[in-house]
């Protein structure tokens, strides 16, 4: 069997990409001989990142993370995130002489700038020296890998995502419609994902101020959702959903938004439109390399117009446009990029 040890500096109860992706892997994995170790921030002391209480802070040195390793004694070694643990097990594995694999997730660039106003040419310089050690990176679409390639990273390797289509199938929920629009004379326009400013989230927020046309609703938590709340008294807020209820909120409505303009990929997209829900979305990274125009959906600059365009969909055509994304591959792609240590 063989052994992996994954590194990442999010981990679970945290509802992020990042998560949803690794634990899904490792799952699907287990059917095919192979075990994951994992160390995440929740094995050690932590503390909230400031003003963003869901981000978690390990406080733990290089010698604990080197023993940790010591003692997994993994086959091969994949850091996840560029956060405390992945630096330690990078600064580990460059000691050692040990090769290892990452993946870019997040642009952290993107994500401190929105933030904190940190110049992102300092923040991708860092970034760009984290994975300068590494043998491959894992990169989730072929626009990331163009624009990380335009940046001076090297050894890039384009990584697919799955989807579970025993959850993610169209289950349409008639008393949840009712719910959401007793009326019956709406079209319900959701958002689901992390509830937080480097979403960009008010884009999506202000289409509820003029519309007669939507009932809009936002499926999941995060640090501004009470400011949300306050501003947006006609958005629906239920929280977080998962699993086969999440799957009914998406089959329910009848378009999903995805108004990020910094994600690496976009789960929500594949999750939306396996439950037969175009997406609408700006022309960025991840919605343009998912969504096929006039088919799964429509991206604009002008949001208004992605959803206006994105309801003529088929259903059908929807559902068919992601037959590509399965954790076969996902697992496939990954195992056949890892370096054995030895």
């Amino acid at each position: 069997m063989k052994k992996v040890l994954l590194v990442s500096d999010t981990w679970t109860p945290q509802v992020n990409g990042v998560v949803t992706t690794w634990k899904n892997l490792i799952n699907h994995a287990k059917n095919e001989n192979i075990n994951f170790e994992i160390i995440h921030p929740f094995l050690f002391k932590n503390f909230a990142w400031p003003f963003y209480k869901e981000i978690r802070l390990p406080i733990v040195g290089y010698r604990t993370i080197k023993e940790r390793i010591d003692k997994i004694d993994p086959d091969y070694i994949h850091v996840a995130t560029e956060g405390i643990l992945g630096w330690h097990t990078r600064k580990y594995c460059n000691k050692n002489n040990i090769p290892f694999t990452t993946s870019y997730h997040t642009k952290f660039p993107e994500f401190l700038w929105t933030l904190y106003k940190i110049p992102k040419f300092i923040t991708y310089k860092i970034i760009r020296k984290f994975h300068a050690s590494s043998s491959k990176i894992l990169v989730n679409t072929p626009t990331m890998k163009k624009d990380l390639n335009s940046r001076g990273f090297a050894n890039l390797v384009e990584w697919t995502r799955g989807i579970d289509r025993n959850i993610f199938k169209p289950s349409f929920d008639n008393a949840l419609r009712q719910k959401i629009d007793p009326d019956g004379n709406k079209k319900i326009i959701i958002y689901v994902g992390r509830v937080s400013k480097e979403k960009n989230i008010d884009s999506f927020c202000e289409l509820s101020k003029n519309s007669d046309l939507y009932k809009f609703v936002i499926v999941g938590d995060g640090p501004i959702k009470e400011r949300l709340k306050k501003h947006y008294p006609n958005i629906i807020f239920p929280g977080y959903k998962f699993g086969e209820e999440l799957a009914k909120y998406y089959s329910t409505a009848d378009c999903s938004v995805f108004p990020s303009v910094n994600d690496t990929f976009g789960n929500t997209i594949i999750e939306s439109m396996a439950c037969g829900t175009p997406v609408a979305a700006f022309p960025v990274n991840g919605p343009i390399d998912i969504i096929k125009k006039d088919e799964s959906g429509f991206y604009d600059q002008d949001l208004n117009l992605a959803i206006g365009e994105a309801l003529k969909t088929n259903k059908e055509d929807i559902i068919g446009s992601i037959k590509k994304y399965n954790w076969d591959l996902c697992l496939k792609i990954f195992v056949d990029t890892i370096i054995p240590r030895n």
